[in-house]
Order: structure tokens, then sequence, then C-alpha cells
């Protein structure tokens, strides 16, 4: 019951579109579409394709249209109470073709990556509020902001790519790398966890480094309000200035919370007396939950509708009356 009130739900949060394509492959499920592809098929401009949790994968994608897919999180059986059903929307992969400019993802567990192949040109590309294996762009175009998601894996933006106007914003990222094609990287409000590869042209600031980044490069980029839990010695060799506004040496157990008692993307909420608290430039939080953007904890987007609970009897009796008690709020 509640797979048919969420379209309604979206209507007033997804204002812009003309129409809502509702996928769902669960079996028994009599839905308008089984497959993600079947759908981008169908949609027309500005219509969204909403993707309801499943059991079951749902197919690869290589995308050649603007779209906009909408998931309903990830992490749901660890954060309880925000999805009435646990289930996510997971796919392995997304491979962004020529056509895909203006493409947006929200709320999808992509359990591989989405990638731009090389000689593809890509723009104004939003992912928000999504869980990837990783983001791997060999390919060119300006515009792309990646904000508020769980990257588990890498995030590159390799040596054939050619992108301008990024913005990596309040995501935690398993490692970055980026080479020297790529100009005008802002990366602000990110737990970068393993560590950085390479940067150039990059703007760091508010981010808390937890790797071992005695590797790094940064090539040309300004590293300002930041905390390392390397020491400033380890990254002499840097190829930017790290002044004095960023804080080295920090201790994990003194940053966060931690996953006791916590869930997977909790785990990173700065804890009572962190030093990256009031380390950002003009006084405001370090890490993936500062800042005017914060994280959401499963990727649930601020006003957001979900339906939170839902209860009904598995049968009633021939012409009985069924009693359904639905809660549903905005986040």
């Amino acid at each position: 019951m509640n797979r048919f009130l969420l379209p309604l739900l979206l209507c007033s949060f997804l204002t812009q579109a003309q129409n809502i394509l509702r996928v769902n492959n669960n079996v028994g499920v009599n839905a308008p579409y089984t497959t993600i592809s079947a759908a981008i098929a169908a949609a027309g401009v500005n219509d969204i394709i909403m993707v309801e949790g499943s059991i079951l994968a749902y197919d690869n994608l290589t995308i050649n249209k603007k779209v906009t897919i909408v998931g309903p999180g990830y992490f749901l059986l660890e954060n309880l109470n925000l999805q009435g059903s646990h289930s996510s929307a997971s796919l392995s992969l997304v491979s962004l073709g020529a056509g895909s400019d203006g493409s947006s993802f929200y709320g999808l567990n992509i359990t591989g990556n989405i990638s731009v192949p090389s000689s593809t040109v890509v723009n104004n590309l939003t992912i928000s509020n999504c869980r990837l294996g990783a983001f791997n762009s060999n390919g060119s175009g300006n515009n792309y902001f990646i904000s508020g998601c769980y990257i588990t894996g890498n995030l590159i933006f390799s040596n054939l790519s050619n992108n301008t106007g990024v913005t990596l914003s309040n995501n935690y990222i398993g490692g970055f790398g980026q080479g020297g094609g790529t100009t005008l990287v802002t990366l602000t409000h990110n737990i970068i966890a393993i560590s950085i590869s390479s940067s150039y042209n990059c703007d760091f600031y508010n981010n808390i480094l937890i790797g071992q980044n005695n590797t790094s490069r940064y090539y040309n980029s300004i590293i300002k309000n930041n905390v390392f839990t390397t020491t400033q010695a380890s990254l002499a060799g840097a190829g930017s200035p790290v002044d004095g506004t960023n804080i080295f040496s920090a201790l994990t157990t003194d940053l966060f919370i931690g996953l006791t008692g916590n869930t997977t993307d909790t785990q990173w909420k700065l804890k009572a007396g962190s030093p990256a608290i009031g380390a950002g430039i003009s006084g405001v939080d370090c890490g993936m939950y500062g800042g005017n953007t914060p994280y959401r904890p499963s990727g649930i987007q601020l006003g957001q509708p979900t339906i939170n609970s839902f209860n009904a009897p598995a049968s009633v009796q021939q012409n009985g009356t069924l009693n359904v008690k639905v809660s549903a709020k905005v986040n």
C-alpha cells in the first residue's frame, strides 16, 4: 500500500516533475516498470523516475539522455524510523554517455560505480544523497556537483579527464585522486578516509582527512582549515602550501562519536570536544556533518516526505473492512 502512496508524496517534493514514472521489480508488485532502463526509455523532459526499494538488484544502466532518478535511501536497516520499508534501490553500475547532460541522481544505492567513459562529454551532473562504491571520470565536462554521498571507494578524475567547476561537498569519500587536466575542484566539508593520491588546482577547506596522506601530492592547490590525522611534516613535500589554519596529528578517537552504539554513517558525527568543532572557515565545524548543507543519514534529503510507518492486517474476511494505518513525515 505504501508503494502507491509514495508517488503522491513525492509530487509535492519534486514539483518540477511533469510525470513520475514508478519502477518496482519486487515479485508480485504490479508496477508500471520493472526495470529502470524501460522507465528511462519512456521518460520525457523533466520527468522523475522513482525507483522503489527492493530485495532484488535493479538493472545496470548506460544513460544517453537527461534523467532524474530518485531512490528511497540506503543504510535503512541501520538508521531506523526513516523509511517504513528498509529495502534500498540497489544497482551495480551506471555509465553516463553522450546526451546525459543535466542528469541527477538521488537516494540510490549504487554498489559499483558511476563512470564517465573516456572521450565522453557530460555537463551539469548532480549526484546527491547516494551511496556509491566509486565514481570515476575518464571523460570531460563542466559543473559536477557531488554532495551528501557515502562513497566507500575512490572518487577519481583521471589523467584522461578534463573537468571544470567540480564541487565535492559533505561526502564521506574512501579515497580521492585527480589528474592535471581537471581544474577548479572545490572540496569542502568532506571526510576523506584513506588517502589522496594526487590533486591539482583544488581548493581544500573544512575537510577531515583521516588516511595516510604522507604519499599525497598537492599541486597548485589551496589547503586551509582542514583537520589531518597525519603530521604537518608528512606533507612537507607537497606542491602546495599547507598553512597554520590547518590542524595536524588529530586522533580519530578524539574526532568522532565512533561506531559503538551508532551506524555506518552516523559514526562520523563530531563528539563533544572534537578538535574539528569550529575549526573551519568562519568558525564552522569541519567534516561531512558541518556547514550549511550537512550530510543526511541514509541519504534522506531535507524536505523529503517519507512513509515511516505502515500497518495493515495480513488478511480480512470477504466483504470485511481493511484497516490500514500509515504514518508519513517531511524530513
